[in-house]
């Protein structure tokens, strides 16, 4: 008796289940896995940099930006102040994510008079900031710019900057971090501490940005 061989054949497609929904079930379960590796990496982190030398370079003054009822305010009102700078935009959400810390450290009582909070929206307009703050009390001064002065230019926002009361850029962060620890109370303090210079006048015939 002979048996006769039947060649090897491919499984069938099992296709999609009953439902008709199982490639949608792999595309979710995918776009969920995007999601959780994105949050990871543009979660706000820690501040480990903080003694390192400081980038050096001095701020810009002769600056104009806009308030959130659209009035000009010049950079200028914050010379001779220690000043923490952030650049952000509210369609960025790892600057939205940081934005809560920032609040906590801006309203700690060892900063309170030493230490002014700007915090630099680059959006498309003020209406879209004053939006976005509504039923926010945040602690700090949101203003509005156009565009960035060189020095406070970045590859990426968020961008944090530490300004001495003399002028001097004494730390830059490009990325989000939690802001409100000890360390970066402790920076701030030292640096509330250090004389301004006059020196650090831009020439008058400079022209504003705006």
């Amino acid at each position: 008796m002979s048996t006769t061989e039947t060649p090897d054949r491919p499984a069938p497609d099992p296709g999609p289940g009953p439902d008709g929904k199982t490639p949608w079930l792999m595309i979710a379960a995918a776009l969920v896995a995007i999601w959780v590796v994105f949050m990871v990496l543009t979660s706000p982190r820690g501040v480990d940099d903080l003694d390192g030398p400081g980038p050096g370079g001095s701020a810009a003054y002769d600056w104009t930006l806009k308030d959130l009822d659209g009035a000009d305010v010049t950079f200028d009102r914050f010379r001779g102040k220690a000043l923490f700078v952030n650049v952000w935009a509210t369609w960025c959400p790892p600057c939205v994510a940081e934005m809560p810390s920032i609040a906590r450290l801006a309203a700690t009582p060892e900063l309170q008079g030493k230490v002014e909070f700007v915090c630099v929206s680059i959006d498309d307009g003020v209406n879209v900031l004053r939006s976005f703050l509504r039923g926010k009390d945040w602690p700090m001064t949101v203003l509005h710019a156009d565009r960035l002065p060189p020095v406070f230019l970045t590859d990426g926002i968020p961008a944090t900057f530490f300004v001495a009361p003399d002028g001097r850029i004494a730390y830059k962060r490009e990325g989000s971090a939690e802001w409100d620890s000890p360390e970066v109370v402790r920076k701030l303090q030292e640096l509330a501490e250090r004389p301004a210079r006059a020196a650090s006048a831009p020439p008058a015939t400079r022209p504003a940005l705006r």
